[in-house]
């Protein structure tokens, strides 16, 4: 994300699933709010990565997508979606980003 604000939001993201794990209740609202600024930067990918994850965690309670082949748990695959977000303007985060929103998207 290219504001510092939006990424301080997924950075708290990270830090509360490192520590607490992925507690939907807690995470759902800062991802509504980091989308809020993809929206602003007009950045469609991320607006959409964002609120599939959101909608991912209010129906399952957890982040159940394979994302990455090393990747074992929905932990760890969670915090890597959102390191993805904080830096997607990279092209190489933003195909990884792309391949991880097709998936939730077919699982939708």
């Amino acid at each position: 994300m290219q504001t510092e604000k939006a990424n301080t939001i997924i950075e708290k993201a990270i830090k509360s699933v490192e520590k607490d794990g992925i507690v939907a209740d807690k995470l759902i609202p800062l991802l509504q709010e980091a989308r809020e600024f993809a929206l602003k930067e007009e950045d469609p990918l991320l607006t959409r990565a964002l609120r599939l994850a959101w909608q991912h965690l209010e129906s399952n309670d957890t982040f159940a997508v394979d994302l990455a082949e090393d990747i074992e748990n929905e932990t760890e695959n969670f915090i890597y979606f959102l390191s993805l977000c904080v830096k997607c303007e990279n092209e190489i985060n933003r195909t990884e980003l792309r391949e991880m929103t097709n998936n939730m998207q077919a699982l939708a």
